[in-house]
């Protein structure tokens, strides 16, 4: 059993790449996808060290996380998840973290 976990900081990309994984014809019986609740950062920066507290920035981090997890393994089915995962436009902007047990 193989179990991929899958961190981005943008969602639409997440969306994708589980979207590829949906419609992939040859492992769209061997998936499980679990969204995990994203999580949130706050972070307020003073826009000048010289105005003591009235202006402010607040940023916003977000991180969505998901786990795919695969029922069978075959050799077969390794060098379609590779190459699938090889191919995507946006593998940059994924964390990827696979776990076999």
């Amino acid at each position: 059993m193989l179990r991929i976990d899958i961190k981005s900081y943008n969602r639409l990309l997440l969306n994708k790449l589980l979207q590829q994984f949906k419609n992939n014809l040859k492992i769209k019986n061997l998936v499980y996808f679990t969204l995990l609740p994203c999580k949130r950062k706050n972070f307020v920066v003073k826009k000048s060290p010289h105005v003591f507290g009235r202006s402010k920035e607040k940023y916003y981090l977000n991180t969505y996380s998901c786990i795919i997890t695969f029922k069978y393994l075959r050799k077969k089915d390794l060098i379609v998840i590779y190459k699938l995962l090889k191919s995507s436009n946006f593998k940059e902007g994924f964390g990827l973290k696979f776990s076999l047990f």
